[in-house]
């Protein structure tokens, strides 16, 4: 049995109840200052073509003392350091075309602390001003009381930021974990999609697919959205609406998809527990590269996708799965949902294959060998092949011949008992 240690981090947002305006002032005035620095930092090290905080930080922190005196010396430091990092990220994401200015730009930002600048108390925090300490209570919610008391490590490091008259305070917990790597002889490979996880059991020849209908809910919030907005821009406007916005909140979106993408998760880890885990690698912004391929998306096919969380969920399930000590590997995908995983040909479509309305058996079939199956099912089969073939280099026992097109599925229940409002008429995007 093999063994690695990996460490696995959570940030965690705290918020303070309603400061007083002494206490707001003082952290406001913090927050202005750090980010003209951030921002006079950024522009400099882009200017001069480095993005070594040290070397910054020899000519920007005495120009920064002595215009901002009264300012702990520490902001300074990691205000260069944070412009260090968003350089060295900005550079990173030119170098793959994933920018979209040819400049960094600071359009937000929250004020990063040292072990220097802050103390957690079971009250609250302090923090570091211009006036000295302050004491500022905070709202300790069940996640954080979670990791705390969970075996998990309080980083020294955490960031904050005010808005109106609240702080939020970001702390991050660390935890080191050992990822078995056992050799239990079951391999699972979970193939990642719109409106579905499939996971395929080898050698048990078993497919299990999990439906969300992300398609659905993402669409069914899209007219929910418009009819608002419809509704309350054409009484006060869009500007400072503040019944539009209120109505927007009411919506809750981000928690309904946040809850469906945990029950999922939870989901996936009661089959795969016991054996190996494939999955496939997904880079970022591979939706966006769906969409410049296929010109003929009109928008809210294309926001459809956008929204689909396919990569977020895999992110989860590979945190999960780290957490948990359960192994995993990454393959390459390309080609897993259109070779055939018992001879290798390219597999002929019987159905469609656009998902719009929620999840339909997608069947494939092989003109060589007859194999057919489901869409998804092919491609968690052809992830458990590539791991066979390429990791291992042992021959693969596939099923062989046509199979019968129904698999084993259960459906992701949404927290609220409705995954999606009826559809009434096309909205009016705007």
């Amino acid at each position: 049995m093999n063994k690695q240690l990996k460490t696995l981090e959570r940030t965690v947002a705290l918020q303070s109840p309603p400061l007083t305006k002494t206490k707001a002032d003082l952290l406001r005035y913090i927050y202005q200052v750090y980010g003209r620095m951030l921002v006079e930092a950024l522009e400099y090290m882009w200017s001069n073509n480095t993005a070594s905080w040290t070397r910054a930080k020899k000519v920007l922190y005495k120009k920064f003392r002595e215009k901002y005196h009264d300012i702990p010396s520490h902001y300074i430091h990691e205000a260069i350091r944070d412009a260090s990092q968003r350089l060295k990220s900005f550079r990173k994401l030119k170098k793959k075309g994933l920018t979209y200015t040819d400049n960094p730009t600071v359009k937000g930002w929250s004020v990063g602390c040292d072990n220097q600048l802050w103390k957690l108390t079971l009250s609250g925090v302090k923090i570091v001003t211009q006036k000295g300490w302050i004491n500022v209570p905070l709202q300790f919610h069940k996640q954080f009381w979670k990791y705390y008391n969970g075996g998990w490590v309080l980083r020294s490091g955490a960031r904050w930021k005010i808005v109106e008259n609240k702080l939020y305070l970001y702390v991050v917990f660390a935890k080191d974990v050992e990822v078995k790597r056992e050799n239990t002889g079951k391999i699972y490979g979970v193939d990642v999609n719109e409106n579905n996880v499939t996971i395929y059991e080898y050698p048990a020849k078993r497919a299990v697919t999990i439906v969300t209908n992300f398609s659905k809910v993402v669409l069914g919030y899209v007219y929910r959205r418009a009819k608002i907005q419809q509704r309350w821009s054409e009484a006060y406007g869009v500007s400072g609406n503040r019944r539009l916005r209120c109505a927007l909140r009411m919506l809750r979106e981000r928690n309904v998809k946040r809850d469906i993408k945990l029950k999922l998760v939870r989901n996936v880890l009661d089959v795969v527990k016991d054996g190996l885990v494939v999955l496939e690698i997904l880079p970022k912004r591979f939706q966006d590269r769906i969409i410049e391929k296929n010109k003929v998306l009109n928008s809210i096919d294309a926001h459809r996708l956008k929204q689909s969380s396919i990569r977020g969920i895999h992110k989860v399930v590979i945190e999960k799965l780290a957490e948990h000590s359960i192994p995993y590997v990454l393959v390459n995908p390309s080609h897993t949902s259109s070779a055939c995983p018992i001879c290798g040909s390219k597999l002929s479509p019987m159905t469609g294959c656009a998902q719009r309305t929620g999840w339909k058996p997608r069947m494939m079939r092989c003109p060589r060998c007859g194999f057919t199956h489901d869409r998804d099912v092919i491609g968690a089969m052809n992830l458990v092949r590539k791991y066979l073939l390429d990791v291992e280099g042992r021959a693969v026992d596939l099923p062989k011949g046509t199979h019968d097109p129904r698999v084993e599925w259960s459906v992701t229940i949404v927290k609220r008992g409705v995954e999606v409002q009826p559809v009434l008429a096309k909205p009016t995007i705007t």
